[in-house]
C-alpha cells in the first residue's frame, strides 16, 4: 500500500459543506461527458446505506491529480472547472464532516482511501492522506471504471445537494438561450447556476434565476461567486435573444435588464411597453432617466416618470412616443450655439449665391463668431 500526504490543512475553505463538496465531483463527473461523449457520467443515492455513488464509464485518476494545480481543463471552456483543486478539497471537506469517501479506480486496478491522519512531517496537525490500494480485485467488472462512493449522507442532506443542483431536479421552468437558461420558478429565482450547478444568491436578481453556460462566465477559485457585471451583462443577451415579451418587461424593471439595447427589442413589443407606461402614469408621462432631464421635461408641460435607462430608450422608441423625439431632436437642435448651426445653414446655401453674396455670409459669421467669444468671456 502507499500513501499520499497532501500539503492541505482539513480546515482549508471552512463555509463549504457537504453540499459544495458533492458539487465538485458531480462537476468532474459533467466535464468528462463534456469532453468525451461516450464517457457517460451517473450518479446515484441509496437512502438505506446513506451512499452517494458517482463516476463515468471510462475516466481514471492518475496519481498525479493530487498535486494541486495539475488539470487537463484551464484551457477548455466548455468545462466548469479549470483550476485543478476541485476533487482534492472536496475531499477533505467531506472527510472534515465526518464522511467517508472511496475511489474505485478500476483502470488502474487501484482503490483510494483518503482519512484524515496526524502528520509527523507537520507536527501531528490532521492532513489528508491518500491510502493507495494496488492490483485491487474485483468479484465482477464494474461497469464504470471511475466510482466515487461518498458515505454518511443523509436524506435531509442529499434533499440539499438536489436543490442546489438542475441535472437532479425534473420539470422545472427554464427557457434556453445561446448562453444557458433563464429560470423561471419561483424556487430559483434569484439564483445563480453555472453548467447546472448552484453558486450562488444574488439578492437583486429578482425577477429570474440563471443557468449560465461554462464558456460564458468564468468562476473564483472557490466557485462561490460570479462576476456581478457578467451576470447583469449576460442576463440581458439571455432576455434580447428569448424574445418574450413578459420576460422582457419584467427584466427592464429589474437588475436582469440594465443592459438590454432597445434596438433589439421587436417594434411591436416596444409600442406594447409604452402603451402600459401610458395607461399607467398617464397621456402626458414621458419616461426619464435622470434630473436634468426631469427638469426640461416639467418645463415643457409633461409629467416626467423616472425609469432605467434601457426602459427609457424602450418606450421613446415606440411609435407612441415619435412626437416626443421630433420635439426632443429640435431642443437639442436649439441648444447647439448659434455660430455651429449657421455655419451649417451657409455649407448648405452658398453653391446657390453669388459670390458677392457668399462673401457677405461668411463676414456675418465671423461677426457671429466674435459675438459668441465675447458672451464666453
Amino acid at each position: 500500500m502507499r500513501k499520499y500526504e497532501l500539503s492541505i490543512s482539513a480546515d482549508y475553505v471552512p463555509e463549504w459543506g457537504t453540499t459544495e463538496a458533492i458539487r465538485e465531483y458531480f462537476q468532474n463527473s459533467i466535464d468528462e461527458e463534456t469532453r468525451d461523449s461516450s464517457n457517460k457520467m451517473f450518479f446515484d443515492y441509496d437512502s438505506g446505506t446513506q451512499t452517494i455513488r458517482i463516476g463515468n464509464k471510462h475516466s481514471d485518476l492518475d496519481i498525479k491529480t493530487l498535486l494541486f494545480g495539475v488539470t487537463t481543463k484551464n484551457k477548455d471552456s466548455a468545462m466548469i472547472g479549470n483550476h485543478g483543486e476541485g476533487y482534492k478539497i472536496a475531499t477533505v471537506v467531506l472527510l472534515r464532516l465526518g464522511k467517508t469517501v472511496v475511489f474505485q479506480n478500476y483502470c488502474r486496478r487501484e482503490i483510494w482511501r483518503p482519512r484524515l491522519v496526524k502528520s509527523r512531517r507537520y507536527g501531528g496537525v490532521l492532513v489528508p492522506t491518500f491510502f493507495v490500494e494496488p492490483e485491487a480485485v474485483w468479484k465482477k467488472i464494474p461497469e464504470h471504471s471511475l466510482i466515487i462512493e461518498v458515505g454518511g449522507i443523509t436524506p435531509e442532506e442529499y434533499q440539499q445537494i438536489k436543490d442546489c443542483n438542475l441535472h437532479l431536479q425534473e420539470g422545472y421552468a427554464h427557457w434556453d438561450t445561446s448562453y444557458g437558461a433563464i429560470l423561471d420558478d419561483e424556487e430559483n429565482k434569484g439564483r445563480i447556476f453555472v453548467g447546472g450547478l448552484f453558486i450562488c444568491k444574488e439578492p437583486r436578481l429578482e425577477d429570474i434565476g440563471i443557468d449560465f453556460k461554462p464558456k460564458v462566465v468564468r468562476l473564483e477559485r472557490d466557485r462561490s461567486m460570479v462576476n456581478s457585471f457578467d451576470v447583469q451583462w449576460y442576463a440581458a443577451r439571455m432576455v434580447e435573444e428569448l424574445k418574450d415579451a413578459e420576460t422582457t418587461k419584467r427584466s427592464l424593471n429589474s437588475y436582469s435588464g440594465v443592459y438590454i439595447n432597445s434596438y433589439s427589442v421587436p417594434s411591436g413589443l416596444k409600442n406594447e411597453i409604452a402603451e402600459d407606461f401610458i395607461n399607467e402614469h398617464g397621456a402626458k408621462a414621458v419616461p426619464v432617466s435622470n434630473q436634468a432631464d426631469m427638469e426640461k421635461l416639467k418645463k415643457r408641460g409633461y409629467r416626467p416618470v423616472i425609469v432605467s435607462e434601457a426602459k427609457r430608450d424602450v418606450i421613446l422608441e415606440s411609435e407612441l412616443y415619435e412626437e416626443i423625439r421630433a420635439e426632443n431632436t429640435r431642443e437639442k437642435e436649439k441648444a447647439r450655439p448659434l455660430y455651429d448651426r449657421f455655419c451649417e445653414f451657409a455649407e448648405k446655401i452658398e453653391d446657390r449665391l453669388e459670390e458677392s453674396e457668399v462673401t457677405t455670409l461668411y463676414e456675418f459669421l465671423d461677426e457671429l463668431s466674435e459675438l459668441e467669444e465675447k458672451k464666453e468671456d
